[in-house]
């Protein structure tokens, strides 16, 4: 329960701590890490099977399999982020590695899903959050001394960018995130992350006006009744 002081019961702080280092340190770090690696059709796909990964953790903590329509849910899904990016063939070892890290990335998402599930119940989700990017950036610290990069003054365009990734991308997505997972299994949130290239080809057509293919229009109906089929099922057996 919330404590006095505006902050966490000293037995949660652990598992907040925890989650903020996967949910934001890890997850962050390999994910920097690998779209810098592979290509952007990879990583779509890698992405995508996110979900996958955290319905087999999940269902390895409560010692359970998951129903049939989760199972094809998630696989129509991926089908769908399949038709949106085209096959992709690895280009070499640092492709490779890249998508190594991404795959990682989805299992310290899992992680994260699983830990915050636990404790966010007991705590309004702006306080989680608050906490989880608190620790998330001590974990950092050392990461950063080692980088060894200069430091360098962000151009206005730049800096733009960087206020609106920890603004919106960053601060809220993990705000509203943190209350479904109040209402939702992990793995039905998860599931809803298949939407994310869906919206892209949304914001991209009005506000960057590019062209949408049929292609792109099927592959977002596959996504989204993949989505649909997992969640329904996530939610009916969570």
């Amino acid at each position: 329960m919330q404590g006095c002081d505006g902050r966490p019961a000293n037995k949660d702080l652990p598992a907040i701590a925890l989650s903020g280092f996967f949910g934001v340190t890890l997850y962050f770090s390999f994910q920097n890490l690998g779209l810098d690696m592979t290509s952007s059709s990879h990583a779509a796909l890698i992405v995508a099977s996110y979900p996958a990964i955290t319905v087999l953790m999940e269902c390895a903590a409560r010692r359970r399999m998951p129903p049939l329509r989760q199972v094809v849910g998630i696989l129509v899904a991926i089908a769908g982020v399949a038709l949106l990016t085209g096959a992709a063939v690895s280009r070499g070892p640092r492709e490779a590695l890249g998508n190594w890290l991404l795959i990682s990335t989805g299992i310290a998402w899992g992680f994260y899903n699983l830990i915050t599930q636990k404790v966010a119940v007991r705590y309004p989700a702006s306080m989680l959050t608050a906490w989880q990017m608190l620790f998330g950036a001590l974990f950092f610290v050392p990461f950063a001394a080692f980088e060894g990069r200069p430091w360098i003054m962000p151009t206005v365009s730049s800096g733009a960018a960087i206020l609106f990734l920890g603004v919106c991308c960053s601060l809220l997505s993990y705000l509203f995130y943190n209350y479904s997972l109040t209402g939702l299994s992990a793995s039905a949130a998860a599931a809803l992350l298949n939407l994310v290239p869906v919206v892209g080809i949304v914001c991209s057509c009005l506000v960057l006006h590019e062209a949408v293919s049929a292609r792109q229009i099927l592959g977002g109906l596959v996504i989204v009744a993949g989505v649909w089929l997992s969640s329904a099922a996530a939610k009916s057996t969570g």
